[in-house]
């Protein structure tokens, strides 16, 4: 029955990450940490998060592959750059830290973007947007990456960059998951002790991960090109705000444990 469950909060999480370009690593992540330590959770996510974004990278291209990612690396040098920085200080961070303050700080500054981007929406309150300049798109990759290393949350900081960026939902999908992807390469680098651990039975999980991930976020790309930009928005800043309560629940959980 938990198996069950897991797979559908997966199937869920795919198609998400395939609308709106996030949130298969962090409900990922969540689901397993019910029964396993959050750095085991977050190894076993880290391969098929990592597959999943270099298929949002390359779907809906007008481009060959390599030219794709080319045009993403180069275009986005900056906040890559900074996100692998920051992967590997959030790594640090998981392997030596607890991580419930990281959990409810992230948990907090969700809400509130999340929140504030549903109510402009409804003309309830000016838009909320960011700086866009180089120095600005550095300081979000190199926050986007500590956070995301260290719990795999990383997408509501990259969000909060990219909406104010851009206004193509492809470039902004595809954006977010070129530095999902360094950061997965990072953690499945620096957290090889974890994979060294796995038995077979981990590694048949992980091989599950990656075929219920794949299939159910090539639906997820399906449904964004029916979306409009604003149709799109209102449902990245509704999964951010599920994802702020399940990070809160998460870390107050920490707490008390």
């Amino acid at each position: 029955m938990q198996e069950l469950l897991q797979s559908i909060a997966f199937a869920i999480a795919a198609i998400l990450h395939g609308i709106t370009g996030m949130g298969f690593p962090m409900i990922g992540t969540t689901a397993l940490a019910f029964v396993m330590p959050l750095s085991q959770a977050v190894a076993m996510v880290a391969l098929p998060s990592l597959v999943m974004s270099l298929f949002v990278i390359i779907a809906n291209r007008n481009r060959w592959i390599a030219s794709e990612i080319w045009h993403y690396c180069y275009t986005y040098r900056v906040l890559a750059i900074t996100s692998i920085i920051g992967s590997i200080i959030g790594v640090g961070l998981l392997i030596s830290l607890p991580s419930t303050l990281l959990y409810l700080i992230m948990a907090a500054v969700t809400l509130y973007y999340a929140a504030q981007g549903l109510l402009s929406l409804q003309g309830k309150l000016p838009e909320l947007r960011v700086p866009t300049t180089t120095l600005s798109m550095a300081i979000f990759g190199l926050m986007a990456g500590v956070v995301g290393g260290a719990t795999n949350a990383m997408s509501p900081i990259l969000l909060m960059f990219l909406l104010s960026y851009s206004k193509d939902k492809n470039e902004i999908a595809k954006a977010s998951n070129l530095c999902y992807l360094l950061g997965k390469l990072v953690q499945l680098i620096l957290l090889k002790n974890q994979f060294i651990a796995f038995d077979r039975q981990d590694w048949l999980m992980m091989l599950m991960l990656i075929i219920i991930a794949i299939g159910f976020l090539f639906v997820g790309i399906y449904l964004r090109n029916k979306l409009s930009i604003s149709t799109f928005k209102a449902l990245t800043y509704g999964v951010l705000l599920l994802l702020a309560f399940k990070i809160g629940h998460v870390g107050i959980q920490g707490l008390f444990s």
